[in-house]
């Protein structure tokens, strides 16, 4: 078994923050067997792989040290639906996105690219927090042009204005893919139970 393999599931166990004992269990294997994997003693077999990649979300070719690239890339752009469709990982993120762009650049050719700047300005917003809480790397644009001047607020307003306004209605009979039914289901978890944590705090 190579180091890159072993290195690897040790150091996605300890992003999960699981014990050794705990991903054995979620893996399906004794804790010795899988000390063995970790330690680099034992090869193991195609099965354990597959299970070890749908566990930690990444892709075989990850797992082996193949690539750098995490997601499994070839998953992310097949039409019909996969099992990790019903799960809240980053690739029922990226399919969302791709249904998304793919729906309504059907309707106006440019709404591709507005769901793809909407997208940029998302992922900003969230840079500008977490810059703001000192949690990644300064960018000399983000402080000394672009944060005078932009908010998230106003970042908001920027992606409001680029929202979709026309008229186009779904096909007869058509059903949201498993993809969006999740991201629904999960934004709709997280904003229940910030607005019932920010009731609590207010009525306190």
């Amino acid at each position: 078994m190579s180091t890159s393999v072993s290195t690897r599931l040790v150091s996605l166990r300890k992003e999960k923050n699981l014990s050794q004992k705990e991903a054995a269990i979620e893996l399906g294997v004794s804790q010795a067997l899988l000390s063995h994997y970790e330690k680099g003693i034992r090869e193991c077999g195609l099965d354990f792989l597959c299970r070890a990649s749908t566990f930690y979300d990444v892709s075989t070719d990850y797992l082996l040290g193949l690539t750098e690239n995490r997601m499994m890339s070839d998953a992310l752009f097949v039409e019909h639906e996969i099992p990790q469709d019903s799960e809240m990982r980053m690739s029922t993120v990226f399919r969302s996105s791709v249904y998304l762009m793919d729906r309504l650049s059907a309707y106006k050719r440019n709404y591709s690219s507005k769901i793809r700047t909407i997208y940029v300005l998302t992922i900003y917003k969230v840079y500008l927090t977490a810059l703001a809480q000192g949690a990644v790397p300064n960018h000399e644009l983000a402080r000394k042009e672009l944060a005078p001047y932009l908010s998230t607020t106003s970042i908001d307003n920027i992606i409001n204005s680029l929202v979709f306004d026309g008229d186009a209605k779904p096909k007869r009979n058509e059903q949201l893919p498993k993809t969006m039914d999740t991201i629904i289901r999960e934004a709709s978890r997280i904003i229940e139970k910030e607005v019932t944590r920010a009731y609590k705090v207010v009525s306190k």
